[in-house]
């Protein structure tokens, strides 16, 4: 089991975190529609010990997406979670076979999913680090293809956590 230790710099100052495992990465999954895909996220982060209830972390991803679609372009979504349900900050990473309709910058369907899940109460709103982090790499169009064309969960994992590791 590959688990990544993350330091992230974010205003002069480092955080680190866990930030993926083998199992916060799901590659080919069979997943119809986008409830479904929250649905099948909470459920994989109680079973990973990120989070303590299903059903309200499903609760707060559904009412995160309600507020504006965490859909980007390209095929990417960063849906995510500041949850009184959720134990430890973390990352997951979907990779489904077909795509999902979802409300994004260029009309495009998604594929690629990074879910963020922190607990309500986070220190130094990591979160926010997290999703700066990640949404500057996705502006990447090098990291975009990597991730596009990766079918190697620990090849993935390395690559993911040596990026948002870069200032």
């Amino acid at each position: 089991m590959i688990y990544i230790k993350s330091v992230i710099n974010f205003n002069e100052r480092r955080y680190e975190f866990v930030m993926l495992n083998e199992k916060n990465v799901f590659l080919n999954v069979e997943i119809e529609t986008k409830v479904d895909l929250f649905k099948f996220l909470a459920k994989k982060a109680v079973e990973n010990g990120v989070a303590t209830d299903e059903g309200g972390l499903l609760k707060d991803l559904l009412a995160r997406e309600s507020e504006d679609s965490t859909g980007i372009e390209d095929g990417f979504a960063i849906p995510h979670a500041k949850s009184a349900n959720v134990i430890k900050p973390s990352i997951f990473y979907i990779k489904t076979k077909k795509e999902l309709e979802w409300e994004t910058f260029d009309g495009s369907n998604v594929r690629y999913i990074f879910s963020l899940m922190v607990p309500e109460e986070n220190e130094n709103n990591i979160h926010l680090m997290m999703l700066s982090k990640l949404a500057t790499c996705l502006m990447e169009d090098d990291f975009k293809q990597e991730i596009i064309s990766s079918d190697d969960k620990s090849s993935l994992i390395k690559y993911i956590s040596a990026k948002m590791k870069e200032e």
